[in-house]
């Protein structure tokens, strides 16, 4: 199989969407509520990443499942990734908390009616019934990622296990599903050259929604939220980087900055997961690994979201003046983790499932709404959160898990 199927030069592109972000701010700062005349461009480029992404998906991991050849392997690869997932999640929804108690934004705050959003109980059977498929073409019209993730594990599976018995089958289907991987990934690569243009759109018009929002009543509850994702980006997520995956997190930063940066600007994990996938086989991360665990990770290892998810339901509980006991504290820290799984890796997808995690723990749908409308304020931020902890957990499992780790691209 080709390089060209899982890699693409991007050359310069990052360098210009970083110029173009930063550009974008300056203007959306400067011009503020009338730069939301271009948003339309900014929308133009994360449709096309979403896209792309579900085929990109489906289509990565069924090629790494099919041709692992050792199922075993696979669940070593999910269960090595779990106690990092566990472990950061907890941390990020008990930090939110933490600064969330020490700031009170929600005391004396009058909360608006809001958008009214329709809630969903976080059961276990939702969790079931999200993640099995009742149709094929649906889940990709709606992109349902964990549905996606399933059929294409499945898919692998399948495939792998005919090739015991009819090899010719499966020497077929791994030349069609790495010719397609190849179309996607070039339909891919003329995406990107868009990028620059869509980021400065899309940060214009982030720069232009915040700079009204921090002058409003949510200002405080914005600044808790930076506040404890800084601490995760730049405290404990250096500490397992240093104390477990045993790397420089400079050097880590700059290997996934293209990653954090189309991160920041879409304001979508699902929409970044190829440049995050490409800086991951570049960083030295196994392709078994890269392929299958990154696509599952940014559906559900969401740091930001966990953090926001807390501290957005601690904001409607200090508005509504309602005291918190251990086990509410506990309660509310658990559902910001499990909850964080539920988000749909696009833009604003948070602020839904914060809506119905308010709305499980006893608060009015009128009295929550309101986090539809403030998390475009911290969304870039939360995403860039979401998907830099993806490679963090990805590198552990390559390096001690399966040991298939590229030391010598690592060091390049």
């Amino acid at each position: 199989m080709s390089e060209i199927v899982f890699q693409i030069k991007l050359g310069k592109r990052p360098i210009l969407l970083l110029i173009a972000a930063i550009v974008g701010l300056i203007v959306g700062i400067i011009v503020g509520e009338p730069v939301k005349n271009i948003a339309i461009l900014g929308d133009i480029y994360v449709s096309l990443l979403k896209f792309i992404v579900g085929p990109l998906v489906f289509l990565c991991i069924t090629w790494a499942v099919m041709n692992m050849g050792d199922l075993v392997k696979l669940g070593k690869i999910f269960m090595g990734f779990i106690p990092y997932w566990l472990l950061m999640g907890l941390i990020a929804s008990g930090t939110a908390y933490m600064i969330g108690a020490m700031i009170k934004p929600g005391e004396g705050v009058t909360l608006p009616g809001g958008q009214a959003v329709t809630p969903a109980k976080l059961t276990i059977a939702d969790y079931v019934k999200n993640i099995i498929p009742s149709n094929f073409i649906d889940m990709f019209l709606n992109l349902k990622m964990l549905q996606i993730i399933f059929t294409a594990i499945l898919l692998g599976i399948a495939v792998g296990l005919i090739g015991r018995t009819t090899p010719q089958v499966k020497d077929f289907l791994t030349r069609l599903i790495e010719s397609l991987l190849a179309v996607v990934y070039k339909l891919l690569d003329f995406i990107l050259w868009y990028g620059p243009i869509g980021v400065f759109a899309l940060m214009a018009n982030v720069a232009a929604v915040v700079g009204v929002i921090a002058v409003g009543a949510f200002a405080k509850l914005v600044l808790a939220f930076y506040v404890s994702g800084f601490l995760v980006l730049l405290v404990f997520q250096p500490l397992i980087m240093l104390l477990v995956a045993r790397v420089n997190p400079l050097k880590f930063w700059k290997k996934f900055y293209p990653a954090m940066i189309t991160a920041f600007s879409t304001a979508s994990s699902n929409a970044t997961l190829p440049v995050t996938i490409d800086c991951a086989l570049r960083a030295g991360i196994s392709r078994d690994v890269a392929t299958v665990l990154l696509p599952v990770a940014a559906t559900i290892n969401m740091q930001g979201a966990c953090a926001t998810i807390t501290l957005f339901t601690l904001f409607a509980f200090q508005a509504l003046g309602i005291p918190l006991g251990f086990a509410e504290i506990l309660g509310l820290v658990t559902l910001g983790f499990l909850g964080a799984t539920a988000a749909a890796g696009v833009p604003g997808g948070a602020a839904i499932v914060a809506v119905a995690t308010a709305a499980a723990l006893g608060i009015p749908i009128e009295a929550a709404g309101w986090m539809v409308g403030v998390h475009p304020a911290v969304d870039p931020f939360e995403t860039m959160l979401n998907v830099i902890g993806d490679p963090l957990g990805a590198l552990i499992v390559s390096k001690y898990v399966t040991k298939d780790f590229n030391e010598e691209l690592w060091r390049k």
